[in-house]
């Protein structure tokens, strides 16, 4: 018999993490430079837009706010953005980080 700690989604329906899955896994990371009102793409190879990709931006504290930002994951594909009408410097550096579960 397994013991351990299973996750599921709010319905119930679809198991999220169980007793025989790893975590998490780094798959990539790096620092963007986005210009002001536009975004970059990375090529990230076998990336989907799903539950099992996750990605984390380190927001500076003086680098806009953190709606400013975003992310858009898609098939072997990360878009960072940065959107703001706010006076802020042309471009922004952000570091960001792709997890995998």
């Amino acid at each position: 018999m397994a013991y351990g700690l299973e996750v599921f989604n709010s319905a119930g329906t679809k198991r999220i993490v169980g007793n025989t899955d790893r975590l998490l896994r780094l798959v990539t990371h790096g620092t963007v430079t986005v210009n002001r009102n536009s975004y970059v793409d990375i090529a990230i190879t076998g990336m989907a837009n799903d539950d099992s990709w996750t990605v984390g931006l380190n927001i500076a504290l003086f680098s806009g706010f953190v709606t400013d930002w975003y992310y858009t994951k898609s098939t072997n594909n990360l878009r960072i953005g940065y959107n703001t009408s706010a006076s802020t410097p042309a471009s922004q550096s952000i570091p960001f980080y792709v997890f995998r579960s």
